[in-house]
């Protein structure tokens, strides 16, 4: 197997594992956690099983399949930008809840997140355009974005190391983010490696 089939292999098995994790949280994080916000163990969650599909072989991620993962990540990005603007998770708002609020940049690494997810299939559905000259420095700024990602969410799993009281469920979380921004950060760099080769400046 190639250094690249062997990154793959442990993402399908890493990724599905992260997605139980959320679920995890999800179902138990009460126990421990003084809040949980359903809507970001969700999208988390889902945005783990996305890309699961997104780093699939290439023969079982058929068209129809890559649309409608295009149509969920364009959807729970307009749900994340709506709740970022809100600053209420949507789902308080539409149960008529008061008292709960939402942190700005989560809701905005969430928005980042979800719109790298929608715009990486939309690039896998056609080769033509992921090669066009907007789209590379568009993967160029989407590379450097989720490589600050990575090293911050490093930064946040050092701090969670060092505190006296290791909160597990806040360090698997951070080990998720850190994992899933690296991973689009090198699809993207993929992406950029490919138009290289390829001669197009």
């Amino acid at each position: 197997m190639t250094p690249i089939d062997l990154l793959h292999a442990f993402s399908l098995l890493v990724f599905p594992m992260i997605a139980l994790f959320y679920l995890f949280r999800l179902i138990k994080g009460r126990t421990w956690m003084r809040h949980i916000d359903v809507e970001n163990e969700v999208g988390h969650g889902v945005m783990a099983i996305g890309m699961v599909f997104m780093l699939a072989p290439a023969g079982l991620l058929t068209s129809d399949l890559l649309r409608w993962n295009i149509i969920l990540f364009a959807i729970a990005s307009l749900w994340w930008t709506f709740r970022l603007c809100a600053r209420k998770p949507l789902l308080v708002i539409l149960l008529g809840k008061n008292g709960e609020y939402s942190t700005f940049q989560a809701d905005a690494i969430h928005v980042f997140m979800h719109v790298g997810m929608c715009y990486m299939f939309l690039l896998t559905s056609s080769m033509a355009f992921s090669m066009t000259q907007p789209v590379i420095s568009a993967n160029s700024i989407f590379f450097a974005a989720f490589a600050f990602l990575t090293l911050f969410y490093g930064r946040e799993i050092f701090k969670d190391l060092h505190t006296a009281q290791i909160d597990r469920l806040q360090l698997g979380a951070n080990i998720a983010h850190l994992l899933m921004s690296g991973m689009m950060g090198w699809m993207f760099f993929s992406m950029i490696s490919m138009s290289m080769s390829m001669g197009i400046p």
